[in-house]
């Protein structure tokens, strides 16, 4: 077996590298295929190229709230950063800023400016829960500086909802 060294060496595992890259990509079903989960817990996976957003509940225009069972397209996109026929949508989890690419007729057929709405009133949706939280939190820690022998309950979920 022949043992490369040098610039040789670097420009094999760089072409091994992107090789790999290039066959992840690849891998998973498309944005707006069925998805379904197999296993639980941190072991559970899916058939989706991004992600399954069964468990992901997204808000569309009107108020409903949907968990659709399909796959996602690209994660932590930005209003109009989507594909054709895609649209933005955060979501309003107070754990992390997340995003990602959806069918835009996901929630029904919307018009190029519904969907502009939908985009923008999921972002500030999420960055406003994401405040809400993080104020919450800032207030805990310091009430409990200034009592530093009681205990207080951990900040739920279900503390943003309540503002």
């Amino acid at each position: 077996m022949i043992e490369y060294k040098g610039p040789v060496a670097q420009i094999r595992r760089m072409f091994g590298m992107v090789l790999g890259a290039f066959v992840l990509v690849g891998c998973g079903d498309p944005i707006g295929a069925p998805c379904d989960f197999q296993g639980s817990g941190f072991t559970a996976t899916n058939n989706c190229r991004y992600r399954c957003l069964e468990h992901r509940p997204i808000d569309c225009p009107g108020g409903a709230r949907i968990n659709p069972h399909i796959c996602s397209g690209p994660q932590q996109c930005m209003p109009g950063s989507c594909t054709d026929g895609q649209v933005c949508v955060h979501t309003d989890d107070p754990f992390q800023k997340e995003s990602f690419c959806v069918p835009a007729d996901v929630c029904g057929v919307l018009g190029v400016e519904a969907l502009a709405d939908w985009e923008q009133a999921t972002l500030q949706k999420s960055a406003k829960t994401l405040r809400i939280w993080k104020e919450k939190q800032e207030r805990r820690e310091q009430w409990q500086k200034s009592n530093p022998n009681k205990v207080t309950k951990p900040a739920t979920p279900d503390d943003v909802q309540k503002n």
